[in-house]
């Protein structure tokens, strides 16, 4: 039982461990080298919303990759919104089977004003992992 414990450890840090895509979106940092933040500020708050950074301050990776690179990421938040709203359908079906649509409605609402700029951030740091990969050489070669 114990390896077992030791072997499913050893199998989630290789994957949230440094140098995957996970480490990089759930921790908003630079996908390249995994060092440099994301965001300008905190991205969950009304001020700092969506303000990414120009370049890595580590490895110096311009973000905004060419213009209006980021128009792509509508599609990855769009595609997270549907797997909220599927998430919030399963869960009132299995927690309260008997209650009539309009507590459906009032529970998605609820939980995209709760959730969106959770959506808004997370839906930019997925768009460019897409599209860079990680290096660790990278930091070496400064």
């Amino acid at each position: 039982m114990l390896r077992l414990c030791v072997l499913h450890l050893q199998k989630e840090k290789r994957m949230l461990g440094k140098g995957t895509k996970l480490y990089s979106i759930l921790r908003l940092k630079c996908p390249r080298c995994n060092e440099g933040d994301f965001y300008k500020g905190r991205p969950y708050s009304y001020s700092g919303m969506g303000k990414v950074k120009e370049n890595c301050s580590e490895c110096k990776l311009k973000y905004n990759i060419e213009p209006w690179f980021f128009q792509g990421s509508y599609y990855v938040a769009y595609a997270l919104g549907v797997a909220l709203f599927i998430a919030v359908c399963v869960l009132k079906l299995i927690f309260f089977p008997n209650m009539g649509p309009g507590t459906l409605l009032i529970s998605v609402i609820v939980s995209f004003t709760v959730f969106s700029l959770s959506i808004y951030a997370l839906s930019k740091i997925i768009w460019i992992n897409i599209f860079v990969k990680y290096d660790p050489a990278f930091l070496k070669k400064k």
